[in-house]
């Protein structure tokens, strides 16, 4: 068994496993180390956590057996993994022995033959009595029971995982693949009657094709060339073309991303009023092609300010010239010197990528201009101190000193990578003091702040205690100013995979482009397979199928990261592919509720309230998932202390 090796390949902590499994970090760690006899149940609860089979847990050989304490013995005989996965295990019980099991994932069944003895098997609700030679079959996505009676028994238990549940639904068109001019003609207008019906109401709709030539990857390309799928950056349907076994032509709602900032007046720096303009090109269409292409295009790579050549870069790619702005560095790793028993963001997220390619997020640097706008402008010079909580590497920090150069800034954050990016960033500029704390324990010594700021950290914490902490900080009045991404609401974990799922493939999804031929074959092809997997699992998750949508994220996450694209970009565009990977790093930490834990903006406001604040402006910077204003996507957020 390497438990290790599964855990890190999922991508959990030592922590995140012990809270999914319900086992104890030391008794994992011990597991890990080669030591202890685990029981039979701390072993389904670790494969369950790790969303993989049992026999996957303890290895496929024959020969592996687990022993119970009191005499139960279970010894996996064989393990089948084509067309479904199929395990065989031999179970002998003592005589008058019970093994109370937990549920299996969903849709698992279990088929016991008894070859010897009698045995009570099924449900907990309604077990069955067998004897030798008899066979019973049941659901085992519930709570079941094995009983023996007065003399040992021994069965064969079979347990039967559920097929592939990607399948056609009702809300699938499936076709012939066409032939001549005239069949192509029928696919465009199905497709057509499908962008109508997704703009006017459906999530989604999907078209796919029985018979299509080989390979896939050339079918595939002969559907986008008949029928221009490529979708603009504003349209209201957006049309991808995927294939998994058969081509696919998969169209989605997409709502309205940007709106117009706040403007506040007292602001008019040639700076500020450069980026509002960019700020609004970016909106739509027919307003960015009133700006200058060339002119936009010097600006993303000639700009002395990262702002606004981010904000330039942005109004190319959403007119469909990926675009990469001045600011993109290469990947440099950073060593962790001290290991720490508490988890940390880098635990999870790749905060050297992050540092390195964040700046291509849709609205990254729109959401900055926003805080700039709406922090208040201070009378003196003596008020001008910010807390800045969870700075991160310090990017958005230099954007908002670069609007708003008057500030000084406490910065906050616990990562010690980050603040080995966030000291190098601001080695020479006395306005930025940074700390290495987290906002739970920090307090400032003799003065309390009269505004503070965080930009894209609050669903890192637990949220009531980031506010609360925050509100302690500041003075009677001091305004807090939170930029953050926010999911659809939800009520249960299946709602909240959803969400999740929808909002950050949307992030990915308006930003995956097919990469220039002087890209390496590696990024190529780290782009084909977000390009066919991704859409896929938007269609699972605005289906409403979980577990479905969650195990594409997982297995697209896993094909695209065994990929070694180095640290080096061969093309600058690969810059979002690299953004696309820490975008699904997130998504995975979120489904495993590790150092991603974000909430939804009623939740997050009746929160806020509830910590001494009350809220004076609420904005959608970009919207990802659904038409509200309290829908998912990145949200600003101004209020002021009670």
């Amino acid at each position: 068994m390497n438990l290790a090796r599964l855990r890190k390949r999922r991508g959990l902590t030592l922590d995140g496993l012990a809270e999914l499994s319900s086992i104890s970090r030391a008794a994992i760690s011990a597991l890990e180390n080669g030591a202890g006899n685990p029981r039979l149940e701390t072993l389904w609860s670790l494969a369950n956590a790790l969303g993989i089979e049992f026999g996957e847990l303890v290895g496929a050989r024959n020969d592996v057996e687990v022993v119970e304490a009191d005499g139960i013995s279970v010894r996996l005989i064989d393990r089948q993994t084509r067309p479904r996965t199929v395990e065989a295990f031999l179970l002998d019980l003592p005589a008058n022995a019970k093994r109370h099991a937990d549920a299996h994932v969903h849709g698992v069944s279990e088929n016991v033959v008894v070859l010897s003895g009698a045995i009570a098997v099924g449900p907990l609700s309604t077990p069955m009595l067998l004897h030798a030679g008899q066979s019973h079959q049941f659901a085992a996505d519930v709570p079941h029971i094995y009983s023996s009676g007065a003399e040992p028994s021994r069965a064969i238990v079979t347990i039967i995982y559920p097929e592939d549940d990607t399948a056609l639904t009702s809300e699938d068109q499936e076709l012939e693949w066409p032939v001549g001019k005239d069949e192509w003609a029928n696919v465009r207008a199905q497709l057509n009657r499908a962008r109508i019906e997704v703009q006017n109401g459906y999530a989604h709709s999907r078209i796919t094709f029985k018979s299509a030539p080989e390979p896939l990857q050339s079918a595939i390309r002969l559907i986008e060339d008949e029928l221009a799928t490529r979708s603009g950056i504003a349209e209201t349907a957006k049309v991808f073309v995927t294939g998994n076994r058969t081509p696919a032509i998969a169209t989605f709602y997409r709502t309205t991303q940007m709106r117009p900032l706040p403007i506040n007046e007292q602001l008019a720096t040639p700076l500020i009023t450069n980026c509002r303009e960019l700020a609004n090109a970016a909106i739509t269409p027919w307003l960015a092609k009133k700006v200058d292409a060339d002119d936009l295009h010097a600006k993303s790579q000639n700009s002395t300010h990262i702002i606004e050549a981010a904000l330039a870069a942005e109004v190319l790619t959403r007119l469909g010239r990926p675009t990469v702005p001045t600011g993109i560095s290469q990947k440099q790793v950073t060593p962790k010197q001290s290991p720490l028993m508490d988890r940390m963001f880098e635990d999870r997220i790749d905060v050297d990528v992050y540092e390195a390619y964040e700046l291509v997020h849709p609205a990254y640097a729109r959401q900055v201009l926003a805080v700039a706008e709406t922090l208040p402008v201070f009378a003196t010079k003596s008020d001008q101190t910010i807390l800045d909580v969870g700075t991160g590497p310090g990017l958005p920090l230099q954007m908002l000193l670069e609007l708003r150069p008057e500030l000084h800034v406490v910065a906050i954050d616990p990562s010690e990578i980050a603040n080995v990016h966030l000291s190098r960033r601001f080695a020479d500029d006395s306005r930025v003091q940074a700390v290495q704390a987290s906002i739970i324990d920090y307090r400032p010594a003799d003065y309390l702040f009269d505004a503070a700021v965080s930009i894209g950290a609050s669903h890192h914490l637990d949220t009531k205690q980031f506010l609360s902490s925050i509100h302690e900080c500041l003075a009677a009045e001091g305004v807090l100013v939170i930029a953050d991404e926010m999911l659809a609401p939800f009520r249960d974990r299946r709602e909240r995979n959803l969400a999740l799922v929808t909002h950050h493939l949307w992030y990915i999804l308006d930003t995956l482009f097919d990469l220039p031929a002087s890209s390496s074959e590696a990024e190529r092809a780290v782009c084909d397979i977000l390009k066919q997997g991704l859409p896929p699992a938007m269609s699972l998750a605005l289906s409403g199928r979980s577990e479905a949508a969650t195990r594409q994220v997982r297995e697209t996450f896993k094909a695209a990261t065994d990929i070694d694209l180095g640290n080096a970009l061969v093309a600058r565009e690969a810059a979002f592919n690299r953004f696309h990977l820490l975008e699904l790093q997130a998504l995975v930490a979120g489904l495993d509720y590790e150092v991603e834990q974000k909430t939804y903006p009623a939740r997050f406001v009746s929160l806020a309230e509830s910590s001494g604040f009350s809220l004076l402006q609420h904005r959608r910077i970009y919207a990802t998932q659904g038409d509200g204003s309290y829908d998912a996507g990145t949200h600003l957020f101004v209020m002021v202390k009670r």
